[in-house]
């Protein structure tokens, strides 16, 4: 969609964050983890309003990171149906719950566990943006 890099020897990324999750006090707090790593950051609090914002943002967003556990579309949905449209975007998956690790849902896309520390989202959010890891749509 649209860059996918990382500033050279630093935290800081270049590029935009479609960043889901239901809960707005994990909202609230994850969005303070990333608040210095340069990257725009959206929020959505569905995954209904994801897939809204997604097609009619102007600028595409380079990376998604969503939850899992969320009343109608779940996590694992929206991200199906955002690589559909968009194949090459990463999304990594968020989730307090080990149900989904049980289901499988990590072998299609990475699956961070909360709770998780500054360092571990951002290294795991610099894996995707510099294309380490590859997930098939």
């Amino acid at each position: 969609m649209g860059r996918k890099r990382a500033l050279p020897g630093g935290d800081a990324f270049v590029g935009r964050l479609l960043y889901v999750e239901d809960n707005v006090q994990i909202a609230e707090i994850t969005c303070l983890l990333l608040e210095d790593s340069g990257l725009e950051i959206v929020q959505a609090h569905s995954a209904e309003e994801a897939l809204r914002l997604a097609d009619e943002e102007e600028s595409a967003f380079d990376i998604v990171l969503t939850d899992v556990v969320m009343p109608g579309i779940s996590g694992v949905q929206l991200a199906r149906r955002l690589n559909r449209r968009w194949p090459a975007l990463p999304i990594v998956l968020v989730s307090g719950f080990s149900e989904e690790l049980a289901l499988g849902y990590g072998a299609q896309y990475e699956l961070l566990r909360k709770p998780f520390t500054r360092g571990a989202l951002l290294e795991c959010l610099q894996r995707h943006l510099d294309g380490a890891v590859y997930q098939h749509a």
